[in-house]
Parts: C-alpha cells; sequence; structure tokens
C-alpha cells in the first residue's frame, strides 16, 4: 500500500495557490536553506519538538517514554534528551497540551484524501484546491503521483510548491495531474546555492527547463534573503533564466522573514540567520523593477506582493 509521510496538513490557506486551499506539507527536502521557515520538513525522519511553555507538567510523558528521554526535572521542567528519542510518538499521542508534538506520520491514500475532500466545498466555491508542499513533495514521487490522481479522479485541483530539488524521471509521471507549480529558484550562483542550500544547483535548473517543456503553468519564485542573494544580478540573471521559458509568465519576489525561527528552538537546533534584517519594501519594488527590464518586454511580468497574496 503506497503511503507518504506529512508532517502537517493546514485548512483553509489563501497564500499557497488560487482560492481556498488545503495545504499538505511532505516531510524530507534534499535542501537544506539556511532560512527555512519549516525546518521540522527538512529531514524525512520524524522529530519531536518540544514547547516548555505549554507544558502543565502532567508527568504523561516521562510515565510512557520507552527510553526515558522525555522527563521532568527536580523543578518541574520538561527535559527532552534527543540523542534518547527513538520518535515513537506516544509523548505527543498523550500530551493534552501539545508541549510535545510529533512531526511525520504516515498516510495512505484514501486516508490523505479524505482530509483533503473534507474542503471541496470550499474548493469548488472559492476556485481552490490542494496545494502540496513541504519540506519536498518531489522528494516522494510515487506517493504524490497516487495522490494527485486521486484529485484529479474527483475533480481537486492540484498545486505543488517545490524547490526542484528532485529526480526527474521519477516524478515526471505526476506532471499528467499537476495543474499549477510554484517554482522556487534560491541562487543563480551554482557554488553559492551549495554554501546557502547544501546543494548546487545544476540539476533543479534543469529540472525546471523540462518542466516548462511539459506546459504546466508555472510562477517561479524567489526568497529574498539580505547579503545573500538581493544583488541586482542575481535577480537579473534569474530573470534571463525564464525568459525562453514559455510556460513561465510570471515571476515572483518573496520577502525573507523570521516567522519560522521559533521552531528551531522546539527542535533544538540553531537558527544561523539572526543578523539578517528583513528587507524593506522599498528594496523589494526595486529588485522587481531591475527583473522588469528584462522580462517586461517579452510580455512577462515580475512582481512582490507585501501580503504574499496570489497574483492574478
Amino acid at each position: 500500500m503506497e503511503t507518504g509521510r506529512i508532517f502537517n496538513i493546514q485548512k483553509c490557506s489563501i497564500r499557497d495557490g488560487r482560492g481556498m486551499r488545503t495545504s499538505v506539507f511532505f516531510k524530507g527536502c534534499g535542501l537544506h536553506c539556511l532560512w527555512c521557515a519549516n525546518p521540522e520538513g527538512i529531514s524525512f525522519e520524524p522529530e519531536i519538538t518540544l514547547n516548555p511553555q505549554n507544558c502543565i507538567a502532567c508527568n504523561g510523558c516521562m510515565r510512557n517514554c520507552p527510553t526515558g528521554a522525555s522527563r521532568l526535572d527536580e523543578n518541574g521542567v520538561p527535559v527532552y534528551q534527543r540523542d534518547q528519542c527513538t520518535s515513537c510518538g506516544r509523548c505527543a499521542d498523550l500530551c493534552p497540551t501539545e508541549a510535545r508534538k510529533l512531526n511525520g506520520q504516515d498516510y495512505t491514500v484514501e486516508q490523505l484524501f479524505k482530509q483533503i475532500y473534507q474542503d471541496r466545498f470550499y474548493f469548488q466555491h472559492s476556485g481552490g484546491g490542494v496545494t502540496f508542499t513541504g519540506g519536498e513533495a518531489l522528494m516522494q514521487p510515487e506517493f504524490l503521483l497516487a495522490i494527485s490522481k486521486k484529485c484529479r479522479e474527483y475533480g481537486v485541483n492540484v498545486a505543488i510548491e517545490t524547490c526542484g530539488c528532485g529526480d526527474y524521471e521519477k516524478f515526471a509521471p505526476c506532471l499528467d495531474y499537476i495543474d499549477f507549480i510554484y517554482f522556487d529558484l534560491k541562487h543563480m550562483d551554482s557554488e553559492q546555492h551549495q554554501k546557502w542550500t547544501g546543494q548546487r544547483n545544476e540539476r533543479i535548473l534543469e529540472n525546471l527547463r523540462r518542466i516548462s517543456q511539459h506546459g504546466n503553468e508555472i510562477i517561479v519564485r524567489t526568497p529574498v534573503i539580505p547579503g545573500i542573494n538581493d544583488s541586482e544580478e542575481n535577480i537579473r540573471e534569474t530573470a534571463r533564466f525564464i525568459l525562453p521559458l514559455a510556460s513561465v509568465q510570471k515571476y515572483e519576489l518573496l520577502a525573507y522573514h523570521k516567522l519560522g525561527v521559533n521552531k528551531y528552538k522546539l527542535l533544538g537546533k540553531p537558527y544561523l540567520l539572526e543578523e539578517i534584517q528583513e528587507p524593506t519594501a522599498e528594496h523589494m519594488f526595486h529588485l522587481v523593477d531591475v527583473a522588469n527590464e528584462v522580462l517586461a518586454p517579452a510580455g512577462k511580468k515580475c512582481f512582490y506582493n507585501l501580503n504574499n497574496d496570489y497574483d492574478e
């Protein structure tokens, strides 16, 4: 039975494509972007997050942890020894306040589709659908194909958000069942791309070329990180790359934010970009102008929305 590993299902999303959508977050990603807002989605393995502020010291985690990884110290403060944890999820199942949460659960196609199809009336009235994101949905191509086929069978619009890090031959069959793609390009310089994401970009760029030839509607996006990829040169080079891609008519710039920083603390991981500040709106609109110098003569468009709404 085909299963996929999911770490979150977000209902009533208005930021992940047209209309009201259900966003399904796939676990596991081939990139390790230092600014990632969903660090719990990077590893394919299940992980426990601990939020001490939610703990009411009920001792349920300590009594039921098979390895002794979960306990309370002498002051009643929750302690989590990650090196002893097997991510069995017992502590999260028993926690009444979600102080401990298991990130990463396996779903069958039927189980996941049941969650998605509950929102069909919202989809029908808003022109929405489901968006598979992550993590990276292309890292689980067999499950992505199976759930996308199921959605197409029942008339559910399917979108994906991807960094393009995957094996094209494995995920190509999925493209027949995907209506729309957000494709992130982090950096055009391959060495810089590897420095900040852990991987070079040659395969990612080639995947975008090949997906574009398939004919899916694509919006390319760049998360603008000050001091890392926010130079005029990088934005101009990105615009030049997508200029000949017929399926890409729009290029969106996304402003760096720190909304996911607290997740690193909950995972017991350091956030390495604490000193970076969010770009100003003035800088963002300037970069839009830089990209449109390349794109506008060909009838294409770069845009930036302060609220990150979908651009019609």
